[in-house]
C-alpha cells in the first residue's frame, strides 16, 4: 500500500499542476501579451542606435542627471527605459538667416548670411547641460546677429558694398571667438547677399565707375610720362654717342674705310660696273650683278 501511495502521489501532483495551468492559461496569455506590449513600447527607449556623424549624451533619471564624463559613439547602446539618450550631429552644419541692420550713417540694409558650424564634441555634455539641443536658435543666431550689427554699424554703405570680403572675415573672426566660449566651433560666416536701397546702390555704382575712369586716366598719364622720360633718356644717349663718334673719327679714318670697302667690292664675283668717285680723293665703286 505504501509503495502504491508513493507512485500515485507524483501523478496526483503532476495532474494538479496541469489542471492549474489549464485553468490559468488565459491569465498567462494576458501576462505574456502585457510583457510583449511593454517590450515593444519601451524598445526604442532602451535600444538606442547612434548613426555615423552623431554622438549621444545620456541623462539618468536616478543617477545624477546628465553624464558629463563621456559621450556615446555611433553604434547600438542599451539603457534603462527611464533614462534618455540625446543624440547630436557632430558634422558641419549650415543654417541661414536674413536680418536688417543699420550702417554708421543710419541707413537700413538687408543682409542674408549663413553660419557653418559644428558642436565641440569633447564638450558636448556641457553644451547639452547648459544650453540644450536647440542651441542653434538659443546661442548661434543671437551671437552672430549681434556681431553683424556691430560690424555693419561701424561702416558706411559704400564700404560695405566694396569690401564685403574684409567685412565677412571680421564677422567670422568675432563670431568664432564668441561661440567657442559657448562650446560651439565655427567654420565661417559667409555673407550671401547685401541689399541696399536702389538709389544708394545706383549712386555707389556710379561713384565706382567714375573712380575707375579717373584711375584709368591717371594710369594713361603715368604711362605717357614714363614714355616721355624714356625717349628723353634715349635722345640723351644718342646725342652723347654722336658726340663721342665725332670726336674719334677724322678724314684719314674715313678714307681708309673707303679703301677697305672698295677692295671688298672688287673681289666680289658680281662686280661689273665701275663708278668713279667725285673729288680728288673720290674712291671708285665697283657695282654690278
Amino acid at each position: 500500500m505504501n509503495e502504491e501511495t508513493h507512485v500515485l502521489q507524483p501523478k496526483k501532483i503532476g495532474g494538479r499542476i496541469k489542471k492549474y495551468l489549464k485553468e490559468q492559461k488565459p491569465y498567462f496569455v494576458i501576462l505574456l501579451f502585457i510583457i510583449a506590449s511593454l517590450f515593444v513600447f519601451y524598445f526604442e527607449m532602451m535600444f538606442i542606435s547612434i548613426k555615423p556623424g552623431e554622438q549621444g549624451v545620456l541623462w539618468r533619471r536616478f543617477g545624477g542627471g546628465t553624464v558629463v564624463e563621456k559621450t556615446y559613439d555611433e553604434g547600438l547602446h542599451i539603457i534603462w527605459p527611464f533614462d534618455k539618450m540625446y543624440i547630436y550631429s557632430i558634422r558641419k552644419q549650415k543654417i541661414s538667416d536674413t536680418i536688417r541692420v543699420l550702417t554708421v550713417n543710419g541707413l537700413t540694409i538687408e543682409i542674408e548670411y549663413a553660419v557653418i558650424y559644428f558642436p565641440n564634441y569633447s564638450l558636448l555634455p556641457m553644451l547639452h547641460q547648459r544650453v540644450g539641443p536647440d542651441y542653434p536658435s538659443t546661442i548661434i543666431f543671437p551671437e552672430v546677429r549681434s556681431v553683424i550689427r556691430t560690424v555693419i554699424g561701424q561702416n558706411r554703405p559704400e564700404d560695405i558694398y566694396t569690401a564685403q570680403k574684409l567685412i565677412q572675415a571680421r564677422i567670422s573672426a568675432l563670431s568664432k571667438t564668441r561661440l567657442e566660449s559657448r562650446f560651439i566651433d565655427l567654420d565661417y560666416v559667409p555673407i550671401e547677399r547685401i541689399s541696399l536701397p536702389v538709389k544708394i546702390s545706383d549712386a555707389i555704382e556710379s561713384k565706382l565707375a567714375q573712380q575707375q575712369l579717373s584711375e584709368e586716366y591717371e594710369f594713361r598719364l603715368d604711362v605717357a610720362g614714363k614714355e616721355a622720360e624714356r625717349k628723353k633718356v634715349e635722345a640723351v644717349g644718342i646725342s652723347s654717342y654722336n658726340t663721342i663718334i665725332e670726336k674719334s673719327i677724322d678724314q684719314k679714318i674715313l678714307d681708309w674705310q673707303g679703301i677697305v670697302a672698295t677692295r671688298e667690292l672688287a673681289t666680289s664675283n658680281n662686280a661689273k660696273v665701275v663708278v668713279i668717285g667725285a673729288g680728288e680723293k673720290g674712291l671708285p665703286l665697283i657695282l654690278g650683278q
